[in-house]
């Protein structure tokens, strides 16, 4: 029987910080690592908010990965 072994996580940033001049935006982001596997999204949330205050370019969006390892 095969099972997923946690192994790691990352929060991403997406910020905008600027548009070029074709007037498309320019993208900065950030990554946020070693999240702990039990994050619930009420606690993400909570986080994001609070870096987006300390923020000078608005926040475009937000986005979690996880890595698992198969077992066999």
């Amino acid at each position: 029987m095969a099972n997923l072994t946690f192994e790691n996580a990352h929060l991403k940033l997406v910020f905008q910080s600027g548009i070029d001049e074709y007037g498309d935006p320019i993208v900065s982001s950030k990554t946020y690592r070693n999240l702990r596997s039990n994050v619930t999204a009420e606690k993400l949330a909570a986080v994001v908010q609070a870096l987006m205050t300390l923020s000078k370019d608005p926040v475009l969006y937000a986005s979690t990965s996880r890595t698992e390892k198969i077992e066999l």
